[in-house]
């Protein structure tokens, strides 16, 4: 079954979100990723739901997003597409012969230890869905105890430039100097 990103720009507050929610909700499509968090532009929240379903409902889905008051800006495009990253954090039992195991797991999938207590580790992750899949399934051999994951943030490829259109030029570093006393 395809599967789409639908990504809105809302105004920030509650019923804005409780509107979109539920014109998501009566359109019953398998929603198997939903994140929600600020964006580029003050008083404005990104909206990105991943959405599995035909076209032709994902489209009519975003049609009425467009319609709503509130929202500023509704996309919709091929998962494949897109750039998406999800988030997780596991919570992992060591003891100290699987210790350099353990270690080896999350260097191996470039995850990072942020918490340490004496019987367990703190492990965070960033990756596409697939790869989170694959850290879950290696850590299987410790024994996992918590886990967290976000939801899917993705964004659309960035639109080619204008024909003639500039590029426009990187900005020079700014440097901090010491003015004497």
């Amino acid at each position: 079954m395809p599967t789409w990103v639908v990504s809105a720009l809302l105004d920030n507050d509650l019923l804005a979100l409780n509107r979109a929610i539920g014109i998501i909700r009566r359109r019953n499509l398998n929603v198997p990723s939903f994140s929600l968090g600020p964006s580029l532009r003050a008083g404005v929240t990104r909206l990105t739901c991943i959405v599995e379903g035909d076209e032709a409902a994902t489209i009519r889905m975003a049609n009425q997003l467009r319609k709503m008051v509130g929202v500023s800006q509704v996309l919709v495009h091929a998962e494949s597409e897109c750039v998406g990253r999800e988030h997780v954090l596991v919570r992992v039992r060591v003891s100290p012969a699987q210790l350099s195991a353990l270690l080896d797991t999350v260097a191996l999938f470039d995850a990072e230890v942020v918490d340490e207590n004496p019987h367990d580790l703190l492990i965070e992750a960033t990756g596409s869905a697939p790869f989170m899949v694959s850290l879950l399934r290696a850590l299987e051999a410790f024994d996992i105890l918590d886990l967290a994951r976000g939801g899917t943030l993705a964004l659309p490829p960035a639109p080619p430039p204008e024909p003639g259109a500039q590029r426009p030029s990187a900005a020079p570093p700014r440097v901090a100097t010491a003015i004497p006393a």
